[in-house]
């Protein structure tokens, strides 16, 4: 049963314990085929987890030392210096505090296929706000959601939550790892996965491609949101040559908060 505006005793703790990590802030998502508009917390200055990792980061180089003196690298060579330890320690950036277009559109394709998850078992791989969890559990699915970023998971445990009184199941772990990928089959099968934007790089596609179809029961369905990076297309290119049988929508509008205009293609690929 949909009830808009939670506001029991659950969510408000839960709101609280988000409101001493981040300033937030409330984004009104109009979706076609919901009476009202969803309204999904998020951190008020998006770029916080991003300046929280980078300051972590700073104390971590200037731990075990850096260039620039003994204590560390300082001023631009001190931002080279933590990029390149972040990005050599295979880090991810957490950009899950920003709204992705993928993850609206997503949710816009559910609306319009409802059946795709009213009472499936339903993973969805890097949830972010959880934009697209709160429309999948009104819709009925049986919700799992995962991602690599703990606050992420608190986000859309939150947003699923005002919406619809219950918390999904929250898988914390990275699907480009061995070990996350092992918790994924552990709580497998699925009948639908879902994924907003989630390649971006060439390393991504020859994990997802095998992930994809041990984690499906017969009879599953993948739905993959991409704005049209090189990885996303090889991906499907690789995913047409397996022989995935596979449909497409295109959304192209405006999107929240911003108003910026994206393409995003929504494909399913059944099995």
């Amino acid at each position: 049963m949909t009830s808009w505006g939670v506001s029991d005793a659950r969510a408000i703790r839960l709101r609280l314990r988000l409101a001493r990590r981040y300033a937030l802030r409330d984004i009104s998502v109009p979706f076609d085929g919901l009476p009202h508009p969803l309204t999904i917390a998020a951190p008020a200055d998006p770029d916080a987890p991003l300046d929280e990792m980078a300051a972590e980061q700073a104390r971590h180089t200037g731990r075990r030392g850096a260039p620039g003196g003994a204590g560390g690298a300082s001023g631009s060579g001190a931002a080279a210096f933590s990029a390149r330890a972040t990005i050599a320690e295979g880090a991810h950036l957490p950009y899950w505090a920003l709204l992705w277009p993928s993850g609206l559109a997503l949710a816009e394709a559910l609306l319009a296929g409802p059946e795709a998850v009213r009472g499936r078992a339903t993973l969805e791989l890097g949830c972010g706000l959880g934009a697209t969890a709160a429309v999948a559990s009104l819709l009925g699915a049986r919700l799992t959601v995962s991602d690599l970023f703990p606050d992420a998971l608190l986000f859309a445990g939150y947003n699923v939550l005002r919406h619809t009184g219950g918390v999904p199941r929250r898988l914390l772990l990275n699907w480009r790892t061995a070990a996350g990928r092992a918790a994924l089959l552990a709580a497998a099968p699925y009948e639908t996965l879902l994924a907003a934007d989630v390649l971006y790089e060439q390393d991504d596609i020859e994990p997802l491609l095998a992930l994809v179809p041990a984690l499906l029961a017969p009879g599953g369905s993948f739905w993959l949101a991409e704005p049209g990076r090189r990885a996303s297309h090889a991906f499907v290119e690789a995913a047409l040559a397996h022989g995935w049988p596979h449909t497409a929508i295109t959304y192209q509008r405006a999107w929240p908060p911003d108003g910026d205009t994206v393409r995003v293609s929504v494909r399913q690929f059944v099995f």
